[in-house]
C-alpha cells in the first residue's frame, strides 16, 4: 500500500463531519469487537453526604462507561474523617453501580494518602501503579469487582 500523505491538525471542538465520522466507524468497530453496536458514552453522577440541617460532610465523582464504574474523587470534609462517612459514600457508589450492572468499580489514588489504606481496607485491590503520574507520584489502581 502506497503511503499517501496527510493532514493532520488539532481541533479545538469536533465539526459535525467529525461527529458523523466517529459515529459511523465506531459502530463498525463495535459491530466487528462486541457483535453489536455499544453505547460507550459516559455518565457522571455525584453522591452527597449531608446532616439533617444540609451541611455537606462530603462528595464522591462517579462515572460510568458500559458496565465499568470509575470513583473520579472521594472527598470527606477535614472535620469529619474517619467518622464512616467516606465508607458510606463509597457503599452507596458501589450499591448503585451494582444497580447499573456494573461488573467492577476503580479508581486511582496516590500511594503515600490514608486514601490508599482506605480502600484496601474496604475490599479493594491494587491492580497496577503508575509510576511518576500526577505531579510525578507514585498512584496506585485499586478495582473491587462486583
Amino acid at each position: 500500500m502506497k503511503n499517501t500523505r496527510i493532514n493532520i491538525k488539532l481541533v479545538d471542538k469536533p465539526s459535525s463531519k467529525i461527529e458523523e465520522f466517529e459515529k459511523t466507524e465506531w459502530e463498525i468497530a463495535d459491530i466487528e469487537h462486541y457483535g453489536k453496536p455499544v453505547d460507550l458514552s459516559k455518565k457522571k453522577y455525584k453522591f452527597v453526604a449531608e446532616n439533617n440541617t444540609g451541611e455537606i460532610k462530603g462528595t464522591l465523582d462517579l462515572m460510568i462507561e458500559v458496565n465499568l464504574a470509575f470513583i473520579e474523587g472521594l472527598l470527606v470534609g477535614s472535620k469529619y474523617r474517619k467518622m464512616g462517612i467516606g465508607k458510606q459514600l463509597v457503599q452507596e457508589a458501589e450499591n448503585f453501580a451494582r444497580d447499573q450492572q456494573c461488573t467492577k468499580i476503580w479508581l486511582e489514588t496516590n500511594e503515600a494518602w490514608e486514601a490508599a489504606k482506605f480502600y484496601k481496607k474496604n475490599g479493594y485491590l491494587v491492580t497496577g501503579t503508575h509510576e511518576k503520574h500526577i505531579m510525578n507520584q507514585r498512584t496506585l489502581i485499586f478495582t473491587k469487582f462486583l
